[in-house]
């Protein structure tokens, strides 16, 4: 029977799994390089996550220089849910000492030591990125991540100490609005728009898992007319497009079946909005190859 592998949600943690993005990642790329901080926004299950664990783990090849330092925490995790917990955690990730920093000093004083622990970094070199995931989490402990906090940050990244790449549903700056919170940090990250693939990425996509997966020319069909470009739902699409394979459903009840799994990521779909009035989301170069290629597979296989 073969692998499913459209069954595996969350965030890709394997380099080689990561697909497109060129254009955001060389955005954010080209902004590190001076150490300018950037913001990435967008929808949920759009690949936030995705994107900044990616750049955590090949933030050193993309720029090409081995100074860079990244470090990667999920800010709703419980290692963050307060100023000391946060800092501990930065320091413990650069393998930087982290008793300094103490429940029972005052919030400056445990900035400031935090501060002086980067500089120490930063003295030899190093150039320090943080990858703070689901940045809205740092707002449910507003009594802990206030303006005094934000303004100190503010001005490490300032003095470039640090440099920072956020995710969130919502522009930073709106979150400061609805938090009344002052802080000028709040307009000082560029924001990076993650919205949907990219018709290239979605061939990317479709190309990576074809060797494995095998789709028929039916099947490509049904791909290229009724597929959405957005991450979540394309590989939903294509999880379903196996299942499909297996029950041998017909096209009205794959599409059914389909759009009840699309609303777990919320709101209702219209099948009618989603067929394509030209050619389909997908180059027809791309699938007489991917045909081609199935055919060749399929006579070395049988000897033919």
């Amino acid at each position: 029977m073969l692998e499913n592998p459209f069954t595996v949600r969350g965030t890709i943690q394997n380099p080689s799994d990561f697909i497109g993005r060129k254009a955001e990642l060389l955005h954010i790329v080209t902004r590190l390089k001076t150490m300018q901080s950037c913001s990435v926004v967008g929808e949920r299950r759009i690949g936030k996550s995705s994107l900044l664990y990616h750049l955590f783990q090949t933030g050193n090849e993309r720029l090409n220089d081995s100074r860079f330092r990244f470090v990667y925490i999920e800010l709703t995790d419980a290692s963050a849910q307060t100023v000391v917990d946060f800092l501990q955690t930065v320091l413990q990730a650069l393998n930087l000492p982290s008793d300094s920093i103490k429940d029972d000093n005052k919030p400056n004083r445990n900035l400031v030591a935090f501060d002086s622990a980067i500089k120490t970094m930063v003295a030899s070199g190093t150039k320090v990125v943080l990858c703070l995931d689901e940045f809205e989490g740092l707002f449910a402990n507003k009594q802990e991540f206030n303006d005094g906090f934000f303004n100190h940050l503010r001005s490490m990244i300032n003095q470039r100490r640090l440099a920072l790449v956020t995710a969130s549903w919502k522009s930073l700056e709106v979150y400061a609005i609805e938090e009344k919170l002052t802080s000028p940090f709040f307009n000082l990250l560029s924001i990076t728009e993650l919205g949907d693939f990219t018709p290239e990425d979605v061939e990317s996509f479709i190309d990576y898992y074809q060797p494995a997966v095998q789709f028929t020319a039916k099947e490509l069909e049904f791909i290229n007319w009724y597929s959405e470009p957005h991450p979540a739902k394309l590989q939903i699409f294509c999880d379903m497009i196996l299942q499909w394979r297996e029950q041998d459903w017909d096209n009205d009840t794959a599409k059914e079946r389909i759009a009840k799994a699309y609303e777990i990521l919320g709101g209702k779909h219209d099948w009618r909005k989603w067929k394509r009035n030209v050619a389909g989301i997908l180059s027809c170069g791309s699938i007489k190859t991917w045909l081609e290629n199935i055919k060749i597979a399929r006579d070395l296989g049988t000897g033919i």
